[in-house]
This record gives structure tokens, sequence and C-alpha cells, in this order.
């Protein structure tokens, strides 16, 4: 039999592991093999021999398992040496087949699901389970894990009668029930899609890819991703007029400083950057009941607190100026906004769930919402017939804020700013309805929007990212205690995402009250 490796990689692990029958990756121990990588699945990939054939099958993933760069299906595939496998945000496989070798395969019993948790978590490096008290035990020394058995097709081909045939798919049914087993299905679990022709373009057979949308960890690594990274040679000053009122005064700023910001924020610094920097000591706040606390005064909003959705950019301008939102400034001294960089410059459109999106026909309400907004925009004034209007003017209404958030970001900002005298900064603000829909056509992880009566967090106008991948573990250690302390004092609920996304979500109370629960 020939010897197969995995040698497995990615910015936290570099392992090489021997499969002998049945190896599966994911990002909990509901896997053999655990990796440090939010973008998995908790179970998401499985690899498997078949006498000779080696094979790679997805269990159904989020994010996909790509070979060769192709997404595959449910359905297993053969797998070569020298196959380059992708799964989760970052994680690389190279498969290397050859040595040929003596196997002998003992068949182990299926580990009772009350017992599992006695395994811990599976080591790489020593080929056995770590307990929580750090003790090492082997399936032998425990519960044994099954070596399930992929070959039933052949079988099947092979079997001689009926009621052989009837008798085999018996056990393979009460094997599948009892155990949830993964083997060759005739209805294969739906893969993960985006369709970008609906009125909603998300994942629309199954947007968690089986998971669990109540689930806290299921949920982080699906959250928001942020737009993309602001351009500030794209970003055109902001001029208010002499008599604006004192809160719109301090919008009056240039792309230069903003541009200055950006580099002060991106500046060189001692110690490891990224995801997780050594020395990163997560608070108990960040990974808690976040979550739970967001979903339930987000309801809240949408039912008891009567907060209207922004379905587009026309009502983002109405928000505006009924001052139920204001305006932030793109930069100041203690953080800059990185937000609007996805913002298109076609004209504007409406949007609602019954019809999608639809041209505003000049005279309708909401030009005129548009108009009145574009002739003193807090002094300047724009040509919705201008492309280059249009952009601006959406880079603007993506700065929009709940008041009751500005003075939080700014105490956050301030005291980061004071301890590394470096400026914050923020990745997302408030959006749009259609303008998430529109991330989400091209991105399978930004949140979902499943219809009329879901409220993304950003489109409450309560929340903001915090990028953090740029800082070392003393300025991410930094921020995260603030927002402990915060969340502790009742004024917004907070949490760390991994992944491609890697920064501190924010949300605030739009009341001042935390929700019930």
């Amino acid at each position: 039999m020939q010897k197969v490796t995995l040698t497995i990689e990615n910015s936290f692990d570099s392992q090489v592991v021997r499969l002998e029958e049945e190896l599966s990756i994911g990002r909990t121990s509901a896997a053999d093999i655990v990796l440090n990588d939010s973008g998995l699945s908790r179970k998401n990939t499985t690899f498997f021999r078949d006498g000779e054939d080696v094979l790679i099958v997805d269990e159904g993933s989020t994010n996909g398992t790509f070979l060769n760069g192709e997404r595959l299906s449910t359905a297993p595939r053969i797998i070569k040496d020298g196959d380059r496998v992708k799964i989760g945000s970052e994680t690389r496989i190279l498969v290397e087949i050859g040595e040929t070798f003596t196997l002998e395969v003992e068949r182990h019993r299926e580990i009772p699901k009350a017992d599992a948790p006695k395994l811990g978590v599976y080591d790489i490096r020593l080929g056995k389970y770590r307990n929580e008290d750090q003790t090492f035990v082997t399936p032998q020394t425990n519960a044994k894990k099954p070596v399930k058995d992929r070959s039933n097709l052949i079988l099947g081909a092979a079997a001689g009668s009926t009621f052989a045939i009837i008798i085999l798919a018996g056990i393979a049914y009460l094997i599948a029930s009892k155990y949830e087993s993964t083997q060759y299905r005739n209805t294969p679990r739906p893969t993960p899609q985006i369709s970008t022709l609906a009125v909603i373009p998300v994942r629309v057979i199954d947007p968690l890819g089986g998971e669990d949308e109540d689930d806290l960890d299921d949920l982080i690594a699906s959250w928001e991703v942020q737009e993309e990274e602001i351009n500030a040679a794209n970003v055109a000053d902001v001029s208010v007029a002499s008599d604006a009122a004192a809160e719109e005064k301090e919008l009056n700023v240039t792309a230069a400083f903003l541009a200055e910001q950006q580099q002060k924020a991106f500046a060189p610094r001692s110690g490891d950057t990224g995801i997780r920097p050594a020395g990163l000591n997560v608070p108990k706040e960040l990974f808690g009941d976040g979550v739970i606390k967001q979903k339930a005064k987000l309801r809240e909003m949408n039912t008891l607190l009567g907060y209207k959705q922004p379905m587009d950019f026309a009502d983002l301008a109405q928000k505006r100026l009924s001052k139920e939102l204001i305006e932030m400034p793109m930069a100041t001294t203690s953080f800059y906004l990185d937000v609007g960089g996805s913002a298109k410059d076609s004209p504007f459109t409406s949007f609602s769930f019954q019809g999608g999106n639809a041209e505003i026909a000049p005279g309708s309400p909401k030009y005129q919402t548009l108009l009145q907004l574009a002739n003193n925009f807090a002094g300047t004034k724009y040509d919705l017939n201008n492309p280059a209007h249009r952009k601006q003017m959406r880079m603007r209404l993506l700065r929009m804020f709940n008041q009751r958030a500005k003075p939080i970001l700014k105490e956050l900002a301030d005291a980061y700013h004071q301890k590394f005298n470096r400026p914050l900064r923020v990745t997302s603000l408030t959006r749009s309805m259609d303008y998430q829909i529109g991330l989400n056509a091209t991105n399978a992880n930004s949140f979902k929007v499943r219809g009329e009566g879901s409220l993304p967090p950003h489109t409450s106008g309560c929340a903001f990212d915090l990028a953090r991948k740029h800082m070392n573990a003393e300025e991410q250690n930094f921020v995260m205690n603030k927002l402990a302390e915060m969340e502790n004092r009742g004024v917004l609920d907070a949490l760390i995402e991994y992944g491609t996304n890697a920064c501190f979500h924010v949300f605030i109370y739009a009341d001042g009250v935390p929700p019930k629960m």
C-alpha cells in the first residue's frame, strides 16, 4: 500500500501527517485534526483510502474545499501525488503519495457521543488526543474511533443477490442514522451557493453550510467582512459652509489628512502583528455572549423601537436630513474611517425585497430626497448626473452613525491614541441594505441578508469594526481590555473576529439600554 502524507500549513500550523485510513480536518474537536483557522467549518474536509485509491470529500463546509483551484462538491474525488488543497481562510495542504508500506487495519467501534469529549483535541505532532488536564490518550486507551468504510458502492456492485443488497442497505442506513456517517450518499448535502441573479443574492440553499445559526462559533466564522480598502486618492476633500453648525464643522477634512492618518495607522511597529500575535490575551467579554446580545437588540430595534432600515442610499440620505443618523468626519487625530471603498459611481437606485433594485425616476419622492441633500450636503453641492459626485455622496453616506455611538467610538479611539500615538482604523460603519446585499453577492462570508424583517448589524447604525491585523499584541490587548471595561459598564457589546476580516466588532445600544435576555 502506498504511503500517503499530508503537509498542512497556515499562519499558525505547519504539520506533516500520515494518512492511514481516514482523517478529517476542521475547526473543532468534531474533526480528527483541529486547526487554528476560523474560516473552517466544524468538520470541513475528510481524506480517506479505498484500496489503492486516495480520496477527498468536502463535508458540506461553509467555505468549501478546493482541489487544485477547483471547488469540490460533496461527492468524493480521487486525489494524486502532488495535488494541492485549500480549505478555510488560509489552510493549504500538499498531498504526497509514494513508498510502499504494509498497513494492518484495525476496525474500531464508534466513540459514544457522551464519551467523545474525553478525547480532547487531536495533537498532530504526537498523533494523540490531549485532555483538558494536558495528559495524552489514544483512541485505544479510551473510547475507540471507527474507521469508516467508504467502499459500500463497490460492495453493492459485487453483491450477488437482491437479499444481500437489501441487508447491506439496511445496515448502512442504521449506521448512518446512529452515527451521522458521512459515507457516500444517494442525496448529498447541498453545497452552499451564491446566486447573483436573485433579488437577494445570498447562499440560497443553505446559508450556513449545514451549520447552526444559533451557534456562536458558527456565527463568528461567517460574520461580516470589510469593504475594499479605502484609497485616499479617490476621496475628495470635505468642505462645510462657514455658517455650519459646530458638529458639522468637524467634517471639514482633507483627503491629504486622511492619507496621513492611514500612513500612521500602518506604520511599522515592534513585535509580531497579525491575527494571533504572540502574547495575545483575549478577555472573556470578547468571546462570550456578544452575538446573542446583538441579535436580541437588533430584534428589539426591528420590532419594538420602530427602527426603519435604510434599504438604499436614498433612505440613508433621509436619515441624514432628519439627523436620525449623523455623518462622521473621515479622519480625526485619534481615528480614521476606512469605509466606502466599495462605493460605486452608478446612478442611484431604490431597493425593496419584493422588487429588488429599480431606477429612481426624477421627480419621485426618493429622487427629491437625494436632490435635497445633493443641493446642500453641509455646504457642498453635488450633481446627481455626475458619476464622480455620486461616488462621493455614497462615501459620505456610508460614514453615517448613531449619535449614541459617536462618543463611544471617540472614548475608545482617544484612549488608544493617547497610549500609542496612532489613529484607530475603523473599517465599517453604517450600510444600506442594498449595499450590504451587494457585498453578499460576491462574498459568501458576509452577513446573511435573509429577507424582509432581517436587520444586519451595520444597517442599524449601531455597529462599527476596528481592524487589528496591523496591530501588535500590546495594542490589541489594550483595545480588548478597554472594550471589556466598556462592556462591563453596559454601553456596548464587542467580540473578536478571526479569518480574513480580523477585527474587533463593536455594537452599541440605540436606546442606551442592554437587551432583555
